[in-house]
C-alpha cells in the first residue's frame, strides 16, 4: 500500500510539472520552471519503489526460465526492497535525467546555432569601422577605406549595414539596416514566424520590421504590432512583419532595409560591409585572406577585417569552451550516483548477511549468490536509467521551452543526440555495475558457520 501512495503521489508530480512550468516568471526569473523541475525529479524518485515492485513482479519468472535461479531471486528482492533502495535509485534517476537533458539542450542549441551561423552570417570578409564593437559601431567606415574596397567591385559584391544600441522600455537592442536584396541572395534570416512570400516582399520594400525572437519575448511583442523608435532625427513606425531567429548576445535585434530607411527617413553613413566574392569557383578562403591582407596594408589603420570562416569558427569555438565545464559536472553527478549504488548493495548485503549465507550453506555456490547480486545491481540500474531518460526527456522540454526563453529569451530547434547517448548510457550501466564489486567481497567475508551461530 505503500508504494501505490507514493505512486499516486509520485505521478502527481510529474503531471503537475508541465502546467506549472507554464507560469510567467517571477522578477524575470522562471521561478516556477525550477519549482516544476523539482517536482519532476520528486515525482520519479517517488515512483521508483512501484516501478521495482512492477519489473520485479514481470521479470522475475522471465528471469528464472530464460536466466536461471540466481536472476529469479534477484528480481524478487528488488520487487520486495523497492522503499529501501528508493534513495539511491533516485540520485540516478536524478543524474540520468540531468545528463540526458543537457545533452539533448547543447545539442540542441549547437544545431540550432550552427544552422543560425551558416544562414544569417553569411559573407567572406566582414568590414567595419577601427573598433567598431568597442564603439558599438557609432563611427562609420571613412571615406578613404569605403573608396579602396569599392575598387574591387568588379571582383566582389558590397552589402552594406548600418547598427545603432538603443533601448527599447529599458531593454537593450541593436537596431542593424541591411541591403536586405543584397542580403538574401547569399544568406537568409531563420524565420520563426512570417515566412510568407508577401512578408518578404513588404521587408525589402521597407514597409516593416523583422524583429528578433529575444526581442519579441522581452517585449512581449508578435507579429502586426507596432515598432516604434527615434533613430537620431527621424521617429521610425513601422509593422513587425517577422519573428527570426538571433543568437547575438548584447540583446534582441531589429531589421530593417537600409535602402529604405535613407529613403523615407535620413541619409546615414555605413558602418559596415559584408563582402562577397562573385567567383565562387576559386578557393574563396584564399581570395578572402589575400584580400584582407590588402586592405589591411592600405587602410589598416581605419578599419578591421576579418574572415567569414574565422568569424564562424569563433562562434562555434566560444559556444564549445562555454559549455565545455557541463561534461565534468555530469560526470560528478554520474559518479556520486554510481556511489550511491555502490553504498545501497553495501548495505542491503550486510542486512542479509545471515540469509546469503544460509543460501550458501543449503547449496548455494559462491558464482550463484554473486550472480544473484549483479543482477540485482543491474536491474536496479536499468530501472533508474529508463526512468532516468524518460524524466530526462520531460526535462530537456522544459529547459529549452521554458526556462531558456523566460531567462534568455531564446528558445532552439529541438534536436536529440542519439548518438551521444546511445554510447554513453551503456557506459552508465557497466560503471554501476563495476562500482557493485566491492559490494560482492562482503558475501563471504566471514564464514557461513561463524555467521550463522550468532
Amino acid at each position: 500500500p505503500s508504494t501505490a501512495k507514493f505512486a499516486i503521489m509520485g505521478t502527481m508530480c510529474i503531471l503537475a510539472a508541465w502546467p506549472l512550468a507554464q507560469a510567467p516568471p517571477l522578477l524575470g526569473i522562471p521561478f516556477w520552471g525550477y519549482l516544476a523541475i523539482l517536482l519532476l525529479f520528486v515525482g520519479f524518485s517517488l515512483s521508483a519503489p512501484s516501478l521495482f515492485r512492477l519489473a520485479g513482479s514481470r521479470l522475475s519468472s522471465v528471469a528464472f526460465k530464460r536466466i536461471g535461479i540466481s536472476a529469479y531471486l534477484a528480481g524478487r528482492y528488488v520487487r520486495d526492497s523497492g522503499i529501501r533502495t528508493a534513495v539511491s535509485v533516485g540520485a540516478l534517476i536524478t543524474a540520468v535525467a540531468l545528463f540526458t537533458a543537457l545533452v539533448i539542450m547543447i545539442h540542441s542549441f549547437r544545431h540550432t546555432v550552427i544552422y543560425w551561423t551558416n544562414q544569417t552570417i553569411q559573407g567572406d570578409l566582414f568590414v567595419s569601422a577601427k573598433m567598431a564593437p568597442v564603439h558599438q559601431f557609432k563611427y562609420p567606415i571613412p571615406d578613404e577605406a569605403l573608396q579602396t574596397i569599392q575598387a574591387y567591385a568588379s571582383e566582389v559584391d558590397i552589402i552594406p549595414n548600418k547598427s545603432f544600441f538603443l533601448t527599447y522600455n529599458h531593454f537593450p537592442y541593436e537596431f542593424e539596416m541591411l541591403d536586405l536584396t543584397g542580403f538574401e541572395r547569399s544568406g537568409s534570416f531563420v524565420w520563426l514566424e512570417g515566412d510568407s512570400k508577401a512578408n518578404r516582399l513588404k521587408l525589402q520594400q521597407g514597409q516593416g520590421v523583422v524583429i528578433s525572437e529575444v526581442f519579441a519575448n522581452r517585449n512581449d511583442l508578435s507579429l502586426g504590432d507596432t515598432y516604434q523608435a527615434q533613430i537620431e532625427q527621424s521617429l521610425v513606425s513601422l509593422p513587425i512583419v517577422g519573428i527570426v531567429r538571433d543568437y547575438r548576445t548584447q540583446g534582441g535585434v531589429v531589421f530593417y532595409s537600409l535602402n529604405h530607411f535613407s529613403k523615407n527617413y535620413h541619409d546615414i553613413a555605413w558602418s559596415g560591409l559584408r563582402i562577397f566574392f562573385k567567383n565562387r569557383h576559386q578557393d574563396i578562403n584564399q581570395a578572402a585572406a589575400s584580400m584582407r591582407a590588402q586592405l589591411l596594408q592600405r587602410v589598416g589603420d581605419q578599419i578591421d577585417v576579418i574572415e567569414g570562416n574565422q568569424l564562424r569558427g569563433s562562434i562555434f569555438r566560444i559556444f564549445d569552451e562555454t559549455f565545455a565545464i557541463t561534461s565534468v559536472l555530469l560526470v560528478v553527478a554520474l559518479f556520486i550516483a554510481a556511489m550511491g549504488i555502490v553504498t545501497t548493495l553495501t548495505v542491503l548485503i550486510l542486512e542479509r548477511s545471515r540469509q546469503l549465507n544460509t543460501l550458501f550453506a543449503i547449496g548455494g555456490s559462491h558464482h550463484q549468490l554473486r550472480a544473484m547480486i549483479i543482477w540485482e545491481a543491474l536491474y536496479m540500474v536499468v530501472i533508474g536509467e529508463l526512468a532516468g531518460l524518460a524524466c530526462g526527456f520531460i526535462l530537456s522540454v522544459i529547459l529549452i521551452f521554458v526556462i531558456n526563453q523566460q531567462s534568455f529569451g531564446w528558445t532552439f530547434i529541438y534536436r536529440v543526440d542519439w548518438g551521444a547517448l546511445s554510447t554513453s548510457l551503456p557506459l552508465i550501466i557497466l560503471t554501476a555495475l563495476g562500482a557493485s564489486l566491492p559490494a560482492l567481497r562482503l558475501i563471504f567475508k566471514q564464514s557461513p558457520a561463524v555467521v550463522l551461530r550468532t
